[in-house]
């Protein structure tokens, strides 16, 4: 069929019309579409000059009809402005590509109906299941919840104890990173701390988990040392962005003179903080040392390198994956809780305050 009398048309190029061009019969271009082995080389190369001539893509209704799948999958996060997330949801198309799998980014931003739309398999369903992290669900609505709609895996914190049957969870131990992290600081001789990032609750939505379970990580730590944790040393923040790290660290500075080290709960609230010591002529890490979680790309090249953990998100896309696709396949046991690593990342802005003043040196 020559390429101008397809041009006229108004429907999209089909099998048939790639079939025509390259004058193979629509199987053989099916084959060749979904990369069967048993293809000619010389026909291969005839009707993939074919497609690109007339311009056809596979239709991913026609996919799903045929195979059940679609190859699509959701991932849903609350916001790629935190740069935890984005980098995360950069880790997941990744790997999702070397999969052969397409990811469509969902952000619930707008709140807990954005959620639920989520929760309640969007409209329609679209694809062949969803990864998701909820923030501001009530736990008690994903208990009562007895199955989702479709296989879904979540991540993040915010969950109950009892998931519903087509889910399970990939996360990382945020109680535990905290208690690391504080215990770092610990070693290295701050005595007095304070933990910058609790979330105060809003708009009768639910605190931020993953701040609750980093602030009583870093409670454990002081307790463990017999050091003082009481509500002076935890600052509650409106979010999780610099400014508010900056004007949290300033109330801190304010509250508890003497400080000496603060647990940041990610690390955009670390490089505000940073800014704000730096505006009160402190240094870091000689008078205060700073730690932060998430261990984004703007943590080496903070002011000065910031510590920070690093959860393996590349290991959580992997398991988060794994799952999902298993329940893509038809697996239908129990929901199944899968931790995946971190690690602590020493850099610049926790050094021993000896160690800093010879590197000042």
């Amino acid at each position: 069929m020559p390429p101008r009398a397809l041009s006229a048309r108004r429907r999209p190029p089909s099998l048939r019309d790639v079939a025509d061009l390259a004058g193979v019969s629509i199987k053989t271009v099916s084959n060749v579409v979904n990369d069967h082995p048993h293809v000619r080389g010389s026909t291969r190369d005839r009707v993939r000059a074919a497609i690109l001539e007339i311009g056809y893509r596979p239709q991913v209704a026609a996919r799903q009809l045929r195979t059940g799948a679609s190859g699509i999958i959701t991932l849903a996060v609350p916001s790629l402005t935190f740069s935890y997330f984005s980098d995360l949801s950069q880790q997941f198309i990744d790997e999702a590509q070397r999969r052969g799998q397409t990811v469509v980014l969902h952000s619930t931003s707008a709140g807990p109906e954005a959620e639920r739309t989520v929760l309640e398999g969007f409209q329609r369903i679209f694809g062949d299941g969803v990864i998701f992290n909820p923030l501001f669900l009530a736990e008690e609505q994903l208990a009562r919840m007895q199955r989702t709609t479709q296989p879904t895996v979540f991540i993040g914190e915010h969950l109950p104890e009892t998931l519903p049957q087509g889910s399970d969870y990939a996360r990382i131990d945020n109680r535990s990173a905290a208690y690391d992290a504080t215990r770092h600081l610990l070693a290295t001789g701050r005595r007095r701390l304070a933990f910058l990032g609790v979330i105060v609750s809003r708009r009768g939505q639910q605190p931020h988990s993953s701040g609750t379970l980093r602030r009583d990580g870093f409670l454990a730590a002081l307790a463990e040392q017999g050091l003082p944790g009481g509500e002076d040393v935890i600052q509650a923040v409106e979010d999780w962005h610099r400014p508010h790290g900056f004007t949290g660290a300033e109330a801190l500075l304010d509250r508890c003179p003497g400080l000496d080290g603060i647990v940041c709960a990610n690390d955009d609230l670390a490089v505000g903080a940073l800014a704000a010591l730096r505006r009160r002529g402190l240094r870091v890490p000689e008078d205060v040392a700073v730690i932060g979680y998430d261990d984004t790309s703007d943590a080496p090249y903070a002011s000065p390198p910031l510590t920070t953990i690093s959860p393996d998100k590349a290991a959580l896309a992997r398991t988060a994956l794994d799952l999902l696709t298993e329940r893509i396949q038809g697996h239908d046991g129990p929901p199944r809780v899968i931790d995946t690593p971190y690690t602590l990342v020493v850099r610049e802005s926790t050094a021993a305050p000896t160690e800093a003043t010879t590197q000042e040196r």
